[in-house]
């Protein structure tokens, strides 16, 4: 498998990932960068220049992981998208409303390159985006697997990453191997989501962001203590 890092900085922001295996390209997430303007919140697209993708999979419906998905799709229209529901819908609101922030920027910075997306594409892209439960294995093509039926394509499957409605971890089972990606991740229980809950099988290959991955966790820390501190 060939892995390439998309992503720009090594800090939050236009989380983007391609990953190629035997004769099929597809990428993780194609996300904005919050701090920077015009071409530089993309990701590095031109990296894969020339690469006709199958696919594209969302991870959950946060600006840093799906806020250029428009402009990824205008460069391949024949890219497949799969995300969970909740995403769909969250997502078809955020990057509307990021449309109407573009075109304001576009006023108060003098730039030309906003927006970077219209609102007509971004309806053409919802109208193209495929929902998965779940928990449902599916092949890069769209089609529905049985649970670890043998089959030569790239396969994938939903966990639910309990970071924020509809937010997912990916596992792919590619040349005999498991691979798991997730963005944000969240195992605590919160007040309106559960924590995540992965796959426990090991995996080959793990592909996670590591935002606070390097501090420990305060001794004593708990949530319920947090939430009363904020009370």
């Amino acid at each position: 498998m060939k892995f390439i890092n998309l992503t720009r900085e090594t800090e939050i922001g236009a989380n983007c990932y391609y990953l190629e295996t035997g004769d099929e390209r597809f990428v993780l997430d194609c996300g904005m960068h919050p701090k920077r303007e015009g071409d530089e919140a993309l990701p590095n697209l031109s990296a894969i220049d020339g690469r006709e993708l199958d696919a594209i999979i969302v991870s959950h419906a946060h600006q840093d992981h799906i806020g250029t998905l428009p402009v990824l799709m205008r460069r391949q229209p024949d890219a497949r998208v799969f995300m969970t529901e909740a995403t769909a819908a969250i997502g078809d609101t955020l990057l509307h409303n990021s449309v109407n922030v573009m075109t304001r920027q576009r006023e108060e910075l003098g730039t030309t390159l906003y927006p970077l997306f219209t609102h007509k594409e971004t309806n053409r892209a919802v109208e193209n985006w495929r929902s998965c439960r779940f928990r449902q294995p599916i092949s890069l093509s769209g089609e529905r697997m049985r649970a670890r039926e043998n089959s030569d394509e790239v396969t994938f499957e939903f966990y639910d990453a309990g970071h924020v409605l509809g937010s997912a971890g990916v596992l792919l089972r590619a040349e005999g191997r498991t691979f798991f990606y997730s963005g944000d991740v969240n195992f605590d229980v919160q007040t309106i989501a559960q924590g995540a809950t992965f796959p426990e099988t090991g995996v080959d290959v793990l592909i996670i962001e590591t935002t606070r991955g390097d501090s420990p966790v305060p001794e004593g820390f708990t949530r319920a203590a947090e939430e009363r501190r904020l009370a």
